[in-house]
């Protein structure tokens, strides 16, 4: 029964890493696909994290990710701008949870 339990947590464990790795992976895409344009031109990646930044939460840069999406009519579902809010945040900002 021990060894089964071990086994069953194990899966779930690594199927859980596999779960975070393709959403940072759609996250990546989507920045790539639709964000680069803006982001990129003027500046590279020291824009966001600069010192002057103005996402200095998880929340304003979720705001941020939106409100692009809209402005921009990108066409995202809301799990993709999650996907690419979670990107920003383990490449760029670590804001906790």
């Amino acid at each position: 029964m021990k060894k089964l339990l071990l086994i069953i947590t194990l899966l779930s464990t690594t199927a859980f890493a596999n779960e975070g790795k393709e959403i940072h992976n759609k996250g990546k895409e989507l920045h790539n696909e639709s964000c680069i344009a803006c982001h990129m031109i003027t500046h590279d990646d020291d824009f966001y994290t600069r010192k002057n930044r103005k996402m200095d939460t998880l929340p304003k840069l979720t705001g941020q990710v939106s409100k692009c999406v809209q402005a921009f009519s990108i066409g995202w579902f809301p799990d993709e701008e999650k996907s690419v809010v979670e990107y920003l945040n383990k490449k760029y900002y670590q804001f906790k949870k």
